[in-house]
């Protein structure tokens, strides 16, 4: 286990990330914790546009980097359980080309972990999530990531009906991440983003011939089940009494453009 904190002030950019490794390699970043608060309100079913992006933008993950960047960004600061008091704070931006949804997020918190390994326990490591349901499809895709970039992916209906892809479809998804122990608002923590390429032939239980012009539903999470603080927040609320994201009626929704 490697510990970093604030005061040695280094940065790690992450390349994307190939697959084939099944070693467990933990990273935790321990900050002193401060005072967070986050309130717990409710908001009606949210609605995204997602926009279509040209080839020029996606000449190296740097140019789609500033692309995404000057797209609007949406916060994912809804606390449904505020029980689970945090002060991290994430956002995220997406787009698409009609073949490949590129997501992005970029998060501050205070503790990071962790571990390398696909389809595995992403959800209690440092980890952002997207779930999306296209066409009217009882069922949902969960994808999840961890700041290094490893991810699983799920499909069904509900919690309790979770199959898993397979991992040489799980490992076609190109990631670039880049994680920092400087952070802004001269907060002590930890601040990160990751670059996420997600090709159309992901989603093996629909027949996507473009994503232009598709109707979905989803949302977009931060969570970190297994870190000292941990912490649920999503971008549409979230009616449940404990902590589960496997709500598909908080789904708002997404039209790609």
């Amino acid at each position: 286990m490697l510990t970093w904190s604030s005061s040695t002030r280094k940065s790690k950019s992450i390349p994307p990330l190939s697959g084939g490794r099944s070693s467990s390699l933990q990273v935790m970043l321990k900050i002193c914790p401060g005072n967070p608060n986050i309130n717990h309100f409710t908001l009606p079913l949210k609605k995204l546009e997602i926009p279509y992006i040209s080839a020029i933008a996606m000449e190296t993950a740097e140019n789609l980097i500033q692309t995404l960047q000057s797209l609007n960004s949406f916060p994912i600061r809804c606390n449904p359980w505020p029980e689970f008091v945090t002060d991290t704070k994430a956002s995220f931006s997406i787009a698409h080309n009609k073949d490949l949804i590129f997501l992005k997020y970029h998060v501050q918190e205070q503790y990071l972990i962790a571990n390398e390994g696909y389809n595995g326990n992403i959800h209690n490591d440092s980890c952002v999530e997207f779930f999306v349901a296209f066409d009217g499809d009882k069922g949902y895709y969960n994808l999840e990531f961890n700041c290094l970039g490893f991810s699983k992916i799920g499909y069904g209906k509900d919690r309790s009906e979770r199959v898993l892809l397979p991992l040489e479809v799980v490992k076609k998804l190109r990631s670039h991440s880049r994680i920092s122990s400087d952070l802004m608002d001269d907060r002590d923590g930890f601040e990160w983003e990751i670059l996420l390429i997600i090709p159309k032939q992901t989603f093996i239980h629909h027949q996507i011939k473009s994503f232009g012009e598709i109707k979905a539903r989803g949302n977009f999470y931060k969570c970190g089940d297994g870190l000292p603080q941990p912490h649920f927040l999503s971008w549409n609320m979230i009616n449940s009494k404990n902590p589960d994201f496997h709500q598909r009626e908080s789904f708002g929704e997404l039209a790609f453009k």
